[in-house]
């Protein structure tokens, strides 16, 4: 027995707050499924595909508002009180949405439910962060790593109940189970070691092995009010747009393309889980290859490695071209997803992260947002998707671009 208690102590209590931060991630699988409900939502209620892509927009708008409160709430109050209230607006939204009958409806309903998904990034990645003196790298991985996972889950599994049940009680049951998996982890998530009296893990290192072995080695924290005075802050900020704006234009688009090149329902909507599967090595791996290569490599080789899946994308016609985008696209497109919020944390400390992290992912959401609108009106007065992928693999390059060119405040360690 006494051997068992030496072994459980082990284990540093930051590891319980990253799997529990990795399950607040996994949730946004069920927005990034919107591609799942499209054709269904298209086929009841008859609207263009310009019109059925701005609902998701509007999800972005509200994800951007909601990111920047619920940043500031973790800041002040903790995860805890955040991933609480996500769970009551992601519930609640999702029966609501069940119910429509309008578009306007669904903007409203599908609006609150949004209110719950600003806890998926900046409180999680700012929490993770505070917890791990060392390996925040790996850290940051793991929570990204939840998108990826419930993205896998959410899209294969939101089709199979809509074929038994339809998209309506396809709502009320994710909705619910979504609501249910937060409020069950929120209750292990601390804010900071220091308020449970612990040390954040590997703080017993040196400083000099903490920078050896951390590329995300602490730096004297910033205000929001200071950050938003940087050129920094704005180049970050477009940096995330670029990103996001090709994201989730595929994000909603994908399983309509893939269905509109004659694959099958199932298939297309697996391999749209498929992307968040792969995305999963991605998440946990690159970050890992950049502690050797350096993040700012990292970026450059995720971003580019996006550019060109979306160009192969444009010439994908069979299945086996499809299974070589999702394998790819799903590796780079995971891969950068860490870097960015790990790139923040280096250049602006630890100080006010989640409010700073939710600003610029909620600023840069907002922008982003017209990517679906843009690829449903591409098609819509086209009859195709490939003007619309080809402005997506442009923003791709940008942000490659943007990744070799931008540098932190010059008081601040500068990014490799």
């Amino acid at each position: 027995m006494g051997y068992s208690v030496k072994k459980v102590r082990r284990v540093h209590y930051s590891w319980l707050v990253v799997f529990c931060c990795f399950f607040v991630s996994a949730t946004y699988g069920m927005f990034y499924s919107f591609g799942v409900f499209f054709k269904s939502l298209q086929t009841e209620f008859g609207w263009s595909r310009s019109l059925t892509s701005s609902i998701h927009s509007i999800h972005l708008i509200v994800f951007a508002i909601s990111s920047y409160f619920l940043g500031r709430l973790t800041d002040k109050y903790g995860p805890r009180l955040s991933i609480l209230l996500a769970a009551v607006f992601l519930g609640v939204g999702f029966f609501l949405c069940s119910q429509v009958q309008t578009i306007g409806g669904l903007y409203l309903f599908y609006g609150i439910a949004s209110l719950g998904s600003g806890i998926i990034w900046a409180p999680t990645t700012a929490t993770a962060q505070r917890w791990f003196a060392r390996q925040k790298g790996l850290a940051l991985g793991l929570v990204a790593a939840g998108v990826g996972l419930g993205t896998l889950i959410y899209a294969p599994l939101s089709n199979y109940v809509i074929q038994l049940y339809g998209w309506r009680t396809a709502y009320i049951i994710l909705g619910s189970g979504t609501a249910l998996m937060l409020l069950f982890v929120a209750l292990p998530v601390a804010s900071s070691p220091e308020k449970m009296g612990l040390t954040p893990y590997g703080a017993e290192n040196s400083e000099r092995e903490v920078e050896k072995y951390n590329p995300l080695f602490e730096v004297d924290g910033w205000t929001i009010n200071e950050a938003v005075r940087t050129k920094t802050f704005f180049g970050v900020t477009f940096l995330y747009f670029s990103t996001l704006f090709p994201i989730h234009l595929i994000a909603v688009h994908l399983v309509p393309y893939v269905l509109d090149i004659g694959i099958d329902r199932a298939i297309a909507a697996s391999a749209f889980g498929l992307v968040g599967a792969f995305s999963v090595a991605g998440r946990i791996g690159i970050p890992a290859l950049a502690d050797r290569i350096g993040w700012r490599r990292g970026l450059i080789l995720t971003c580019c490695g996006c550019t060109i899946m979306l160009l192969w994308l444009t010439i994908t016609r069979k299945l086996w071209m499809l299974y070589m985008f999702v394998v790819l696209y799903g590796l780079f497109y995971g891969g950068k997803t860490p870097l960015l919020p790990g790139l923040i944390g280096s250049f602006f400390g630890n100080r006010s992260l989640a409010e700073i992290t939710g600003t610029i992912h909620g600023l840069s959401m907002a922008f982003a947002s017209i990517g679906p609108i843009i690829g449903g009106w591409i098609f819509d007065i086209s009859g195709s998707y490939r003007i619309a992928f080809f402005i997506a693999a442009g923003f791709w390059l940008l942000s490659a671009v943007l990744s070799a060119v931008l540098n932190p405040p010059v008081r601040y360690a500068t990014l490799k």
